[in-house]
């Protein structure tokens, strides 16, 4: 009797912890998603080609926005809709993977909502304006997928 009543304790117990665990990782995510990551701090991530991060540039203007400039490797997704980015674009959007979602200029409702379709993302602090006022790399002109021969590469 005494054996399965130890099993019992020991089960809930593990029950319990897991509980902890499961709620305890749901509350870190929703607090990364209200913290923006500064420029830089986004700079030194993709600068270690270990980190894998996907950047999503959702400002609504192709040719006045991401085409002029972006941040090297963002895949544009206008105004957070599929069926506005490129056709190139399209299967490289990945809503399971840590992301950086770039405005504009940083905050609002729309930035929020893109958020909060990607099981882990964060916004740009100050959006791309921060980015080019950090005098940051940046990469101009149309979207092209990375190449398979690219072999990695740096900002």
């Amino acid at each position: 009797m005494k054996r399965y009543l130890e099993m019992w304790i020991y089960l809930g117990a593990m029950i319990a912890l897991s509980h902890l665990v499961v709620v305890e990782g749901h509350a870190r995510v929703d607090l990364e998603r209200r913290l923006a990551i500064e420029p830089r701090e986004l700079y030194r991530t993709l600068a270690r080609s270990r980190n894998a991060v996907q950047v999503v540039d959702m400002r609504p203007d192709l040719a006045s926005g991401y085409e002029e400039s972006h941040v090297p490797g963002a895949v544009p997704l206008p105004s957070c809709d599929e069926g506005r980015a490129p056709a190139a674009a399209r299967g490289r959007i990945l809503r399971s993977v840590p992301t950086v979602v770039i405005s504009a200029q940083g905050g609002g409702p729309e930035e929020h909502a893109c958020v909060d379709r990607f099981t882990s993302a964060r916004a740009l602090a100050g959006g791309m304006e921060a980015w080019s006022a950090a005098s940051l790399p940046e990469d101009s002109g149309e979207y092209a997928p990375p190449s398979v021969r690219a072999g990695g590469g740096c900002l």
